[in-house]
C-alpha cells in the first residue's frame, strides 16, 4: 500500500513537472515569436545552426535590448546578489544606450544595473492601470507604449479611455505616480512587441527619485518663463515636463533645427544666430541669384574653374547673419530652412519639446504656432536679401574706388608707425 502511494505521488510529481516546463516553453515561445516572424521563409530551412545565424544577421539592427543580447537578458532575469562586477558592468553599457537614462551617473547606472529586471510584453497587453497604485517604473528598451486617460463623454454619459500621447524606445514611463505619491494619472498599453526594463519603487526612490524631482523642478521653471504657457492646465505642464528637455550648445555649435524636424526650440539664455547661405554667380560685376536645388559639386568646380576662365561665371556661397534668436524666443516651428542654419552665438541653453505633441489642439489654441511660423517665414527671404547682399556689393566697390582715387590723387606720405601709437588706443574695447 505504501509502495502504491509512494508511486503514485512520483507520478503526479512528474505530471506537474512536465506541466511546468511545457508552460515555461509556451511563455518563450511567445515572448520570442515576432524576432521569428520577422525573418523571410526563404532564409529558414532544416539546419537548426544556420538558422540562428539568420536570425542573428537579420536581427542586428533592432533595439537595445534584442534576442541576440542574451547574456544581459540572462543577467537581467537573474536575481541581484548574483551580478556580479564584470556582469553590472556589461549591463552599464546597455543602459547607457537608452535616451533617458543617457545622463546619469555612473554609480547610479551601477546600481540600476545591480537591481532593474528585464520584461517583455505582446501588443495590446495593459503595463499600468489609471487609477492603480503605483510600485514600478519603466524604460522602453524597444517597441512603442500607447498612453491614455479616461475622459468623460456628456453625451453618452460614461468614461472613455482615451489615447493621448505614446512613448517609444529610450523614454521612461509610470514615474509619475512615485514621484508625487499619487495613483496611476494614465494607462499604458502595448502597440507593439516591447521589451522593458523594470525598476521597483523601493530602488527608484533610492536610485533616482530625488534626480527626478531637480529635472522636474527645472523643467517647470523654464515652462514657467514663457507667456505661451501660463493658461495651461496642470496636465499639460505634466505631460510637457514627461516629454521635454533642456539641451544646452557651446558656441559657434550647429543647432540640428534643419537635420531634426521633431522637436521645438525655446531659447532659455545666450543668442542664436541666424545665418543664410546665397549661391551667387558672378560675372564682370554681376551677380545673379542661383536656386536653391543647384548641385554644390558643380559649384565647388565651377568656381575652381572660373579663377583661369574669365568668361566663366564665379559660383560663391556667401554666408549671411541675417538675425539673432535671444531668451524668450522660439524656432523649429516648421519654418522654411533653405539654405539656413541656427549657430549658438555663446553658450545657448533652450527646452526642446516635441513637435507633434506641440501641435496638438490642446496645446495650439488659437493656431499660435502656426502664426509665429508664419511670421519667421515673412521675415527671412531669400530674394530681398540677395538685394541687400548686391547692395552692399556695390557699396563696397564704390568705396574702394573712392579711397585709391584719393591716394592717388593726395600721394602723401605718412611715417605713422604702429608704435607711435598710444597703446591705450589700441586696445579693444569689448563688451562685459
Amino acid at each position: 500500500m505504501a509502495s502504491r502511494k509512494k508511486a503514485d505521488e512520483e507520478k503526479l510529481k512528474r505530471r506537474r513537472l512536465a506541466r511546468f516546463r511545457f508552460k515555461r516553453l509556451v511563455h518563450v515561445v511567445i515572448c520570442n515569436r515576432y524576432w521569428i516572424g520577422e525573418i523571410e521563409d526563404r532564409e529558414i530551412g532544416n539546419n537548426v545552426t544556420r538558422n540562428v545565424a539568420v536570425i542573428d544577421r537579420r536581427l542586428t539592427h533592432k533595439g537595445t535590448l534584442t534576442i541576440i543580447v542574451r547574456k544581459e537578458k540572462k543577467i537581467l532575469n537573474s536575481p541581484p546578489e548574483e551580478r556580479t562586477e564584470e556582469k553590472r558592468r556589461l549591463l552599464r553599457v546597455v543602459l547607457r544606450k537608452i535616451e533617458c537614462l543617457q545622463e546619469l551617473t555612473v554609480e547610479q547606472l551601477d546600481d540600476i544595473a545591480g537591481c532593474a529586471t528585464f520584461e517583455y510584453y505582446e501588443p495590446g497587453r495593459v503595463i499600468l492601470r489609471e487609477g492603480h497604485h503605483p510600485n514600478a517604473v519603466y524604460f522602453l528598451a524597444n517597441g512603442e507604449v500607447v498612453v491614455s486617460r479616461l475622459r468623460w463623454d456628456s453625451i453618452y454619459r460614461t468614461y472613455n479611455d482615451t489615447p493621448c500621447g505614446t512613448r517609444a524606445r529610450g523614454q521612461m514611463f509610470g514615474e509619475i505616480a512615485l514621484l508625487h505619491d499619487c495613483p496611476r494619472t494614465a494607462t499604458c498599453t502595448t502597440a507593439t512587441d516591447c521589451e522593458l526594463l523594470c525598476l521597483y519603487r523601493t530602488d527608484f526612490e533610492r536610485i533616482l527619485k530625488c534626480t527626478l524631482l531637480e529635472r522636474w523642478r527645472q523643467l517647470q521653471l523654464a515652462l514657467a518663463r514663457f507667456d505661451y504657457f501660463k493658461y495651461w492646465t496642470n496636465d499639460q505642464v505634466r505631460e510637457c515636463c514627461l516629454l521635454s528637455r533642456i539641451v544646452a550648445f557651446e558656441s559657434h555649435q550647429k543647432l540640428p533645427v534643419d537635420v531634426d524636424e521633431r522637436y521645438a526650440y525655446f531659447v532659455l539664455s545666450g543668442q542664436c544666430m541666424i545665418l543664410q547661405c546665397l549661391t551667387v554667380s558672378q560675372r564682370n560685376g554681376t551677380y545673379r541669384l542661383l536656386p536653391i536645388g543647384a548641385n554644390e559639386s558643380s559649384t565647388a568646380k565651377q568656381t575652381s574653374t572660373g579663377a583661369n576662365d574669365p568668361k566663366q561665371a564665379n559660383v560663391e556661397l556667401r554666408f549671411i547673419d541675417v538675425g539673432t534668436f535671444s531668451c524668450g524666443s522660439v524656432f523649429g516651428l516648421g519654418e522654411a530652412m533653405p539654405h539656413r542654419m541656427v549657430v549658438a552665438r555663446n553658450r545657448v541653453q533652450c527646452l526642446v519639446i516635441p513637435r507633434d505633441w506641440l501641435f496638438e489642439k490642446q496645446q495650439n489654441v488659437g493656431n499660435t504656432w502656426q502664426r509665429i511660423r508664419i511670421k519667421l517665414d515673412m521675415t527671412i527671404q531669400r530674394e530681398r536679401l540677395f538685394e541687400l547682399f548686391v547692395r552692399d556689393q556695390h557699396w563696397q566697390r564704390y568705396r574702394k574706388t573712392l579711397v585709391r582715387e584719393f591716394v592717388r590723387r593726395n600721394p602723401r606720405q605718412n611715417p605713422t608707425q604702429l608704435a607711435d601709437v598710444p597703446i591705450m588706443c589700441r586696445v579693444e574695447q569689448g563688451e562685459v
